[in-house]
């Protein structure tokens, strides 16, 4: 009798979690975040879906409620917005290529270089995050310039005799701006997870003979590939629906699709077409996404 009871007791909590109880508290819990989820991503989401399948009266200007593909082979023919569309995708890859890259170089150093600075570095880069989206672009603006820093020292050193146009209102500027603006968001995750990396396990693989590379391969890569993984989503994703540094620094040369998909909603008013854009990019990021991340994941083990 006395060990019935016992069991009673040991699992009371079990079943007192399981009871309704639970539920209406994880209700409650959830309840905010799931809210939010719903009205400010699906419900827009849902509604970019239906209106991508409208039509546009350009006589009267008015948006028809009439199913049709038409603006999905406007957006899947033309060439226009298919080398729009190509180039958001590769300078998005590029992106996040290179704050990964950079990323993954700072937390490194942070974390097993100058150990007792992490801190003090980590709060510098972010504090970098207040200084404003704007404020860097106009930043960059002027560093780029034709009378920017860079073409006035190569100007002073005697290394052109005239400043260097393709700086600014470029591609290379939608990089340079992209990856100064996104490179917190990929430190962060790959800080975090060399965190969890004992030295003392790549004290081991150098011993063992492993070179930088590796070492990389063998043992930073396997210990760290999920955070890899978040830095790269959050730097292509982000660059790749991004349109004010491309309006601002790009140029005829550097626009991207949301340039495009801002038009549409804009001055175009086709919000049908700019809703198929839309859609189309984001299937097309979010399956180029999980290949690399696929990739990245084999590459680990």
């Amino acid at each position: 009798m006395a060990s019935t009871d016992t069991a009673d007791v040991v699992d009371w909590p079990r079943r007192g979690r399981r009871g309704s109880g639970w539920h209406f508290r994880n209700l409650v819990l959830l309840g905010p975040a799931a809210a939010f989820y719903v009205a400010f991503f699906l419900i827009p989401l849902g509604l970019l879906v239906v209106y991508s399948f409208y039509t546009v009266d350009q006589v009267k200007l008015q948006i028809t409620p009439a199913f049709s593909g038409s603006n999905y082979r406007a957006a899947l023919s033309g060439s226009l917005y298919l080398n729009v569309v190509l180039r958001t995708v590769l300078l998005g890859l590029a992106v996040g290529i290179v704050v990964v890259a950079l990323a993954f170089c700072f937390a490194y150093i942070a974390t097993f270089v100058f150990p007792n600075q992490r801190e003090l570095l980590l709060f510098l880069l972010l504090a970098s995050i207040f200084g404003g989206y704007l404020v860097r672009i106009y930043a960059w603006r002027t560093i780029l310039g034709d009378q920017g820093l860079i073409n006035s020292l190569l100007i002073s050193v005697g290394v052109v005799n005239h400043p260097l146009r393709f700086l600014l209102f470029s591609r290379f500027a939608v990089l340079v701006t992209l990856v100064n603006f996104l490179l917190p968001f990929g430190v962060l995750p790959l800080y975090g997870a060399l965190q969890n990396v004992p030295r003392d396990v790549l004290e081991s693989a150098r011993d063992l003979g492993g070179g930088p590379v590796s070492v990389f391969r063998t043992t930073l890569l396997p210990l760290t590939s999920t955070g890899i993984r978040v830095a790269f989503a959050f730097a292509f994703v982000l660059a790749a629906g991004d349109y004010v540094t491309p309006q601002l620094v790009g140029g005829t040369n550097g626009i991207m699709i949301g340039n495009v998909v801002a038009d549409q909603f804009g001055v175009a008013y086709n919000w049908p077409l700019g809703a198929a854009l839309a859609i189309t990019t984001m299937l097309l990021v979010l399956a180029i996404f999980l290949l690399i991340g696929k990739a990245i994941a084999l590459a680990s083990r």
